[in-house]
């Protein structure tokens, strides 16, 4: 570290930034075009003149469209000039999803759906075959009334929070859709049911088997699969019990930890990983706590993605 901080400093200072006069070549004083290229890379750094800004292609651009959908191009027209990642998100505020996804520097087009209380509300719209094409589709119109020259999605990938895990499950389950899905990102919303004595609550495999072989392919890096969940019991398959299902189900254990989570009020109990499956356990058995997990999207799920499609 300390060789490459003066090199650093020794570059800086023949092209002029640090110290006194320049050469005015400083190509020619040393560093060459190769050498030069590395040291950036070494170093995260360009020296390329910034894009000069266009509004018509980097003004963001939003709109709240009939069936409670909200599109989100927060870094403009630009984002989808060629084939783009989209992100599909079932469930939560917009206005805290977009900051976060703002936040993360991906680099695509972020729809969010509203459409009730309750996971069937999100289970019925994907019913029948073509479901999921059809809403690609509308969304694909939705972003060219928005930025008329728009391509189509390269990526696609699903979220939810709470609730919102209903129309995952429906689209993971029909093998077509399922396909098309690069990855998933959960946040404290996967339930179930039980099979036999609900006293013993063993999860239902039928209701789980989508997701299953979802993580099977993330294990192998063929997916992406990220899960935050928080401690709340309820009468069906918790959340909690569900991750633990599909760790079982890929042989990993959880790491028993205890370290502060991104709020102040959230603590991180627990956390697997094995490829591009990911399990984090958060104590916390209320509503703030349930909440806590979508306010904290962002940091907790969305650097998957971002790594993922950098």
């Amino acid at each position: 570290m300390r060789v490459l901080a003066a090199i650093a400093l020794g570059y800086l200072m023949v092209v002029g930034k640090v110290g006194g006069q320049g050469p005015t070549e400083p190509l020619s004083a040393g560093l060459m075009d190769p050498a030069r290229a590395e040291l950036d890379r070494a170093l995260s750094i360009s020296f390329e003149a910034p894009r000069e800004f266009d509004p018509q292609l980097d003004t963001p651009k939003r709109r709240v469209a009939p069936g409670s959908r909200v599109i989100s191009l927060t870094a403009g027209c630009r984002a989808v000039q060629e084939p783009y990642d989209l992100l599909i998100h079932f469930h939560g505020a917009p206005n805290q999803l977009e900051t976060a996804f703002e936040k993360s520097g991906i680099d695509g087009a972020l729809v969010i759906y509203n459409w009730g209380i309750g996971s069937g509300a999100y289970e019925e719209p994907f019913g029948a075959p073509g479901s999921f094409g059809q809403l690609v589709s509308n969304i694909t119109s939705g972003i060219r009334e928005l930025c008329p020259t728009a391509a189509s999605p390269k990526r696609f990938a699903l979220s939810a929070w709470s609730a919102g895990y209903g129309a995952v499950w429906r689209i993971l389950d029909r093998a077509s859709d399922a396909a098309k899905i690069d990855s998933v990102l959960l946040s404290d919303g996967l339930h179930a049911g039980f099979v036999g004595n609900e006293r013993e609550r063993n999860v239902n495999p039928a209701q789980m088997a989508a997701f299953e072989l979802f993580a099977d392919q993330a294990v192998q890096e063929k997916r992406l699969f990220a899960i935050t969940h928080s401690t709340i019991a309820t009468p069906y398959a918790s959340t909690t019990e569900t991750a633990s299902y599909l760790l079982d189900a890929e042989g990993m254990d959880r790491i028993r930890v205890d370290m502060p989570g991104p709020r102040p009020d959230m603590d991180l109990t627990s956390m697997a990983d094995r490829g591009s499956f990911h399990v984090r356990g958060f104590a916390g058995m209320d509503k703030p706590a349930h909440c806590n997990q979508l306010y904290a999207f962002g940091d907790l799920l969305l650097p998957y993605l971002k790594e993922r499609w950098r």
